[in-house]
């Protein structure tokens, strides 16, 4: 009898309300949730640091004209970020195309964001905050005119931010095969005082008549040189270790090493 009413008094308890019930509460001012996979919606969780003012440094960033598909450079940057401060060059002059805006998904455009449209040489400042957490560098419409109207280059972006994560998430339009396809690369300082990194990098091909084999390439560069690499054409690849003599500044590097184009392709980072 003991032992029946020991299994009773457990079977009571394992059935027990967790507490409350209550409704859980929703910010108006958030914007609706997306079904993106998590590797294109939202900053990886990582490696965090006490807050500190970072600086990310970006290099042979293109964007395309997005009035008829998404062609925007997108990147979340972590949570409890308040303002972004964003500086670029090669912007047009007049810039009546580049914008700079607001972004909470990797996949699509925020339908609420505030942009701005910075002069060469000017920065942009965007707040950020529970509807907002990144930045989207969009072209609308043809720079100039011209085969290459609908691309611009951007030789150097760079974004400052106080944080106490050295997680990102990037988004890259298009990455074409050979020489025409841009190499972007990715610094973010200080360094990390223990260069521990990760990064994983997916991106779709384009089926056309069969498809074209597609492999996309990530680096670890270090004073200019490859210090860690891997490559595949899974449409999946992952790299993970530590710089050598840390903290030294190092960054990652991007580039198409196949036939086909890589065609939105998203990367998770742990800066080193």
């Amino acid at each position: 009898m003991l032992a029946a009413a020991l299994v009773l008094a457990a079977s009571a308890a394992a059935c027990g309300g967790g507490g409350g019930g209550g409704k859980d509460s929703t910010d108006a001012a958030a914007p609706a949730a997306t079904t993106t996979p998590p590797v294109a919606s939202t900053a990886p969780t990582g490696t965090t640091l006490p807050a500190t003012n970072l600086t990310l440094h970006m290099t042979d960033i293109r964007v395309g004209n997005s009035e008829e598909s998404d062609n925007a450079f997108r990147v979340l940057l972590p949570p409890g970020v308040t303002t972004a401060t964003v500086s670029i060059t090669g912007l047009p002059t007049p810039n009546q195309v580049i914008s700079v805006c607001q972004a909470n998904d990797l996949q699509q455009r925020l339908p609420t964001a505030v942009c701005r449209m910075p002069a060469a040489g000017a920065t942009a400042v965007l707040p950020l905050g529970s509807g907002a957490t990144g930045v989207e560098i969009a072209q609308v419409g043809t720079n100039g005119s011209g085969p290459g109207a609908s691309v611009t280059a951007l030789s150097d972006v760079t974004i400052t931010y106080a944080a106490s994560s050295r997680d990102i998430s990037v988004r890259l339009a298009q990455i074409e095969a050979g020489d025409a396809g841009a190499k972007p690369t990715f610094t973010l300082t200080p360094p990390s005082p223990t260069g521990a990194y990760k990064a994983m990098l997916n991106w779709t091909v384009v089926q056309v008549f069969g498809g074209t084999a597609s492999t996309a390439q990530i680096d670890v560069v270090q004073n200019g040189n490859s210090v860690n690499k891997t490559s595949g054409s899974g449409l999946q690849v992952q790299l993970a270790g530590n710089v050598p003599s840390p903290p030294a500044e190092a960054g990652f590097r991007v580039q198409n090493i196949g036939a086909g184009a890589l065609v939105s392709v998203r990367l998770v980072l742990t800066m080193p």
